[in-house]
């Protein structure tokens, strides 16, 4: 009996100690955000849209496959969430495992999750890692492109998928 409660007694000091280390989501993801910005690493739509016209950059998602089938920037790659390190050596590596392209725009829609997967890209030896969200984007009357169908949604314009843009862009 005395053994169980002294288990019990060590096992919680454990994880009381442990868990005063841990921050959360929003939190960890707030401050990188607020890091980015002040360190010159949060993309502007500019530079975005500069990446894509150069071979030197990766534009990367790392929003789940349902949120890149709703709308993704096109010219983007998807990294996905489960692994985006190994989806990214596909795009930046040779065969050799060299860097073609060390320069990186992490994107997710609020830059949350991007600003969590950039410090990963960067100890992984990108030259350039910055974070973009996909709102900015959006809000910026830029086009964005559906993996949806006709046949999967039927709430599509018509036959008409390809290049959308937010309904107040519409406006006039």
């Amino acid at each position: 009996m005395k053994l169980k409660t002294v288990c019990l007694g060590v096992l919680l000091t454990a994880s009381s100690i442990f868990a005063g280390e841990f921050i959360n989501y929003k939190s960890l993801s707030t401050q990188l955000k607020t890091e980015a910005k002040k360190a010159g690493n949060y993309a502007s739509t500019e530079e975005v849209k500069a990446a894509l016209k150069s071979k030197e950059w990766i534009i990367g998602d790392v929003r789940t496959m349902d949120e890149w089938a709703a709308a993704h920037i096109k010219g983007a790659v998807r990294l996905g969430r489960q692994s985006p390190e190994k989806a990214l050596a596909l795009f930046a590596l040779d065969d050799d495992d060299k860097f073609v392209k060390q320069n990186l725009i992490v994107v997710c829609n609020s830059a949350a999750r991007a600003s969590i997967e950039a410090e990963t890209f960067r100890k992984m030896g990108f030259k350039t890692v910055k974070i973009y969200d996909l709102y900015s984007w959006i809000d910026e009357c830029n086009p964005v492109v559906t993996k949806y169908t006709v046949k999967k949604d039927k709430g599509g314009q018509n036959l008409k998928f390809g290049n959308f843009y937010a309904e107040h862009c519409y406006k006039k």
